[in-house]
């Protein structure tokens, strides 16, 4: 599996594949403390040297424009024909015209797909009747105990800003997230 993005998301989709036996091998755009989930990290301008190790390429990063259409034709033709890319990231970072022509050229076999370009996703679009594809509603984070996650990360974030704190998931608007 390799995981490319490391932030919240990422390090957690780390750990629940690791926790299931998972060979995780991660990619963040600078260095990161080690992770006991993570049997290899790299930075990102490692990327293309580990995609055609993957079975599983999952795509958790943000859009911005240094990630806009970064998985493209040159990208899945690195990977495995029997690779699957799975975007729970942003929907931009794929460039989806490509995905669809790798999918059907079989350049890849797969992808599971919670976000897209345009959101909604076309009726026409084709993704919708492949058989080597899932969608889901752009909720993969959504369960039982969302709401109440939500309300604890509010708190801890108003506690430390009446303190005057930064809190710890502020977007820094110079890299876009």
């Amino acid at each position: 599996m390799l995981i490319v993005g490391l932030g919240a998301i990422g390090t957690e989709t780390a750990r629940l594949c690791h926790a299931f036996g998972t060979h995780v091998t991660a990619i963040a755009r600078s260095k990161k403390k080690k992770l006991p989930f993570v049997e290899r990290f790299a930075t990102s301008e490692r990327l293309d040297d580990l995609l055609p190790e993957a079975d599983y390429v999952i795509i958790t990063l943000p859009h911005t424009e240094e990630t806009h259409h970064l998985f493209d034709k040159k990208k899945f033709k690195l990977m495995k024909s029997s690779a699957v890319a799975i975007n729970i990231g942003r929907g931009g970072i794929i460039n989806e015209k490509d995905l669809i022509e790798s999918l059907q050229k079989k350049i890849i076999a797969g992808a599971g797909l919670d976000v897209f370009e345009k959101e909604p996703l076309s009726a026409d679009s084709p993704l919708w009747d492949m058989q080597n594809v899932i969608i889901t509603p752009h909720h993969s984070g959504l369960s039982l105990r969302y709401m109440d996650r939500a309300v604890e990360i509010l708190c801890k974030n108003l506690t430390v800003y009446l303190k005057g704190v930064p809190p710890p998931n502020e977007v820094d608007k110079k890299l876009g997230y």
